[in-house]
């Protein structure tokens, strides 16, 4: 009977039926964001089937541990959360059906992305390093006009991501050459146009070509010059009282460029701040999200947002 019941609570702390207290986790304020992950999942169990953005951001939150293991030697209560985590998101996504291929391009994107021909890098947490005083009262004043201007769009972005993982030396050559200019453009973009764009970035700098197309700063540049755009943005966007209609747009600029260690993204007041957006603590605010249709792409942008807090700021 002790072995069945061992065998149960097992099954039931894989499943996420709850969540397994692990001893030496320190303070309450350590629980903070594996708790916030761990309800996150909570939402995306069951069996069900996981929507493209879903499995993108469970693909992205295993990379993202999966890089932290790799140059960070974890204490032994962090060792024991990313392997519960890596275990958790992997039973997910296999639980919902793996992605081939065959359903169009972004089953070509799923089957690939994060998972096989990679480059990790070692995370850090970037401090001060974009303008902090980027002009953006004017820009502030336009903004709901200028938001969604911009060259690249869904179907651009989708055929670019697809080029890049897709990469694999020694045929490092990008399918499409507009894919590398659409990147390296300085031409005026907003909104999702650019968070997009540094989404492309991102990936292209960790496929294990990205080595064989350029030099290591010259994706720190770039990434350096896009994020101070963006964050250009947030502080219009704050300076607007953070209206529910960007807060989608806000969490993506943040969980986007957080991905290159940026403080000014990657910093406890967004964690707290977007963590009130999910408690429903203003349910009218979450019925205009769910009206949108943002209300699951919130929770996605979420979960890599918190992961990569998680990795970052512990």
């Amino acid at each position: 009977m002790l072995l069945l019941g061992l065998k149960y609570a097992l099954l039931l702390a894989i499943t996420g039926c709850f969540l397994v207290p692990i001893h030496g986790s320190g303070s309450d304020t350590d629980q903070v964001l594996p708790h916030r992950i761990y309800r996150l999942l909570d939402r995306l169990s069951g069996g069900r089937r996981l929507s493209a953005s879903s499995t993108f951001a469970l693909l992205l939150s295993q990379f993202l541990i999966k890089q932290k293991l790799r140059y960070v030697a974890p204490t032994r209560y962090e060792r024991q959360l990313y392997y519960h985590l890596l275990h958790r998101m992997e039973h997910i996504r296999r639980g919902s059906g793996l992605v081939s291929r065959e359903h169009g391009v972004q089953g070509e994107i799923l089957s690939i992305a994060f998972q096989a021909n990679v480059l990790l890098l070692p995370p850090s947490l970037k401090l001060g390093e974009l303008n902090a005083n980027g002009e953006y009262e004017q820009l502030a004043e336009v903004y709901p006009k200028v938001v969604n201007e911009g060259q690249l769009n869904r179907t651009q972005s989708d055929l670019c991501l697809r080029d890049i993982v897709e990469l694999k030396p020694p045929h490092c050559k990008l399918l499409s050459g507009e894919c590398l200019e659409l990147l390296a453009s300085d031409a005026p973009a907003y909104g999702y146009q650019r968070t997009h764009q540094v989404l492309l970035l991102y990936v292209l700098e960790h496929q294990a070509c990205a080595p064989h197309l350029s030099p290591p700063q010259v994706y720190e540049l770039l990434a350096k010059s896009q994020c101070d755009e963006v964050e250009r943005e947030q502080n219009a966007i704050r300076s607007l009282g953070l209206p529910v209609v960007y807060r989608d747009l806000y969490l993506e600029q943040a969980t986007i460029c957080g991905l290159f260690g940026y403080n000014e993204f990657v910093n406890w007041r967004n964690v707290m701040e977007i963590g009130s957006w999910l408690e429903g603590d203003s349910p009218k605010d979450m019925d205009v999200l769910a009206d949108d249709g943002d209300s699951q792409h919130i929770s996605d942008l979420a979960l890599v947002f918190y992961t990569n807090a998680l990795l970052l700021l512990h």
